[in-house]
């Protein structure tokens, strides 16, 4: 007997599981991990936040963080918020509309912005954090890709 069968009769497809996975780690890892721990996504993304800056005056700084360390980090929050909408909207469209092509398309145009932070990366950032966004753009272009072609 077939004991296994039942069990991957109910779930879906193989592309829409990846993008599931793809919504959970928007969610988690780089949204919520950004807001949790700022300096250490900064590092991951290619954009190190320098801890304390000599240079600034007192009356710029503000609970021991310069104005540029501050500027940082809400930028870095910035990013982690767009990921948490977009990690939301994954599983949206992947668990309670259970919407194919939707998905698809949500998946297909996090091209734009993974392309755009490997690029930012690329330009700005550390050379070792490129790998990570490249992941990312083959990933829109699979798995979204694949979600369209075969709806």
């Amino acid at each position: 007997m077939d004991y296994a069968r039942p069990l991957f009769s109910r779930l879906p497809p193989p592309a829409e599981c990846l993008a599931i996975l793809v919504g959970c780690a928007e969610l988690s890892l780089f949204g919520i991990g950004g807001l949790v721990s700022p300096y250490d996504f900064a590092k991951g993304y290619g954009l190190p936040i320098t801890q304390s800056s000599t240079s600034a005056s007192d009356i710029e700084k503000r609970d021991g963080e310069s104005k540029e360390t501050r500027t940082s980090k809400a930028l870095i929050a910035a990013v982690a918020a767009r990921n948490i909408q977009n990690g939301i909207c994954l599983l949206a469209f992947g668990l309670y509309w259970k919407d194919r092509r939707a998905l698809g398309t949500v998946v297909a145009s996090g091209l734009v912005t993974t392309a755009a932070d490997a690029l930012l990366v690329h330009w700005y950032g550390a050379a070792d954090a490129l790998g990570g966004h490249l992941v990312g753009v083959v990933n829109s272009l699979a798995i979204g890709g694949a979600l369209l072609y075969y709806v």
